[in-house]
C-alpha cells in the first residue's frame, strides 16, 4: 500500500496512567505540531487529575490498565491510517508528522525514532549511543515513539495484552512484515528512570529481557519488577525539555540505510 501526501492521516496515540505531570505539555506540543489531525489518551484509570486535562481537540478513552490494553484501546478508538504511539512523558520533535510521512511514502511499513536522554547523566549517554546498536538487530522500545501503517497493526494482532514487554513483542511482529525506518528524530525521552538507582534499574531491565527471552511469563516478570523497583511515593517529574538538535541521533541516523532524512539534509 502507498500513500500520498493527501492521504496519510496520522493518529498519535498515547496511554496514561497519573500522568498529570506530563500529559498537559506533550497535548500541547502535538497540538502545536503540524500534519496532527487526531490525539487519542488512553487512560488506566489515573487518580491524580490526569484525564482532565485531556482537552479537544485532543479526545479520551478509558480501559482497564496496562499498557497493551491501552494502546489497543486508543489504535481501535483511532481514525488515521498511520498510528504513532507515545509515551506521556517524551517530547517528540516539530515535524514528526512529516518525517514518519515520508518513511510511509519511501515503503516503510513503520519504524522508530532516534532517542536523546537529556539529563539522563552517564548512563544516558551511554544508553544513546548503544540504542543505534541495539537497532541495527530491530530491537527497540516504545519510548522511541513506535509508528506503524494501521492496517499491518491489524494484520500483526495489535498489542499483546501482557503486563510488560508488549513493545518488544509487537516490535519483533512488525520487523517480519516489511522493511522498518529509524528516523533522526530526536524524540527526547524524560531521564525520571534514570535519576535514583540508574544502574540498578539498567540491570534489572537487562535481567527481565534475557528472562523473557528464555521463557519465563510476562505476568511472573511484572510481578518480580514490582518487588524488586517499588514506586516511590510522591514521586514526580517534569516533562523532557525539546531538543532541536541531536549530534548522536543525527551520527547514528546517517549511518543507518532505514533512516529518512531531513529535507535540510537533502
Amino acid at each position: 500500500m502507498a500513500y500520498t501526501r493527501a492521504g496519510m492521516k496520522l493518529s498519535v496515540v498515547i496511554p496514561t496512567l497519573n500522568e498529570a505531570a506530563n500529559i498537559g505539555v506533550l497535548l500541547e506540543r502535538l497540538r502545536r505540531a503540524p500534519g496532527i489531525p487526531e490525539v487519542v489518551v488512553a487512560d488506566g484509570g489515573s487518580t491524580d487529575g490526569t484525564t482532565e486535562l485531556v482537552r479537544a481537540p485532543a479526545r479520551l478513552v478509558r480501559s482497564k490498565a496496562g499498557r497493551g490494553v491501552q494502546l489497543n484501546a486508543g489504535a481501535e478508538a483511532a481514525s488515521g491510517d498511520v498510528l504513532l504511539f507515545l509515551h506521556a512523558d517524551v517530547a517528540p520533535p516539530p515535524d514528526v508528522a512529516r518525517q514518519i510521512e515520508r518513511a510511509i511514502e519511501a515503503g516503510y511499513v513503520g519504524g522508530n525514532f532516534c532517542l536523546s536522554y537529556p539529563g539522563g547523566g552517564a548512563l544516558g549517554r551511554w544508553l544513546k549511543i548503544l540504542a543505534p546498536f541495539y537497532r541495527t538487530f530491530g530491537r527497540y522500545y516504545g519510548d522511541s515513539g513506535i509508528f506503524i501503517r494501521r492496517d499491518l497493526y491489524r494484520r500483526i494482532g495489535g498489542f499483546p495484552e501482557i503486563p510488560v514487554m508488549e513493545d518488544i513483542v509487537f516490535v519483533r511482529r512488525m520487523e517480519g512484515t516489511g522493511k522498518t525506518a529509524y528516523l533522526p528524530g530526536p524524540m527526547v525521552s524524560s531521564p525520571r528512570r534514570w535519576e535514583s538507582r540508574p544502574l540498578r534499574t539498567l540491570l534489572l531491565w537487562g535481567f527481565m529481557q534475557a528472562a523473557f527471552s528464555l521463557g519465563v511469563s510476562p505476568w511472573r516478570l511484572a510481578s518480580f519488577y514490582k518487588a524488586h523497583n517499588p514506586a516511590r511515593a510522591g514521586e514526580e517529574t517534569s516533562h523532557p525539555g525539546m531538543a532541536s538538535n541531536d549530534r548522536a541521533c543525527a551520527t547514528a541516523a546517517s549511518k543507518d540505510r532505514r533512516t529518512i532524512r531531513g529535507e535540510e539534509d537533502r
